[in-house]
């Protein structure tokens, strides 16, 4: 199984994920193409998806200050 922007993007919404577009692009340049001889499953690209986001964590929004 590959991975494209659209699968992606319905992955996030089903897990209720946000993603910047460095992590999204990081994650479909990984999972776009098979890695030859083997054959990624559903699982298997979910896993690696929390462990780089994990690696990988979006940064803080920033608040603003009122004063």
């Amino acid at each position: 199984m590959t991975l494209t922007a659209n699968s992606l993007r319905k992955w996030e919404e089903s897990t209720l994920t946000q993603l910047t577009a460095q992590q999204r692009k990081m994650i479909l340049d990984r999972f776009g193409a098979e890695p030859e001889p083997y054959e990624w499953t559903e699982q298997d690209i979910a896993e690696q998806i929390r462990k780089m986001i994990a690696e990988h964590p979006a940064p803080k929004p920033q608040v603003p200050t009122w004063g």
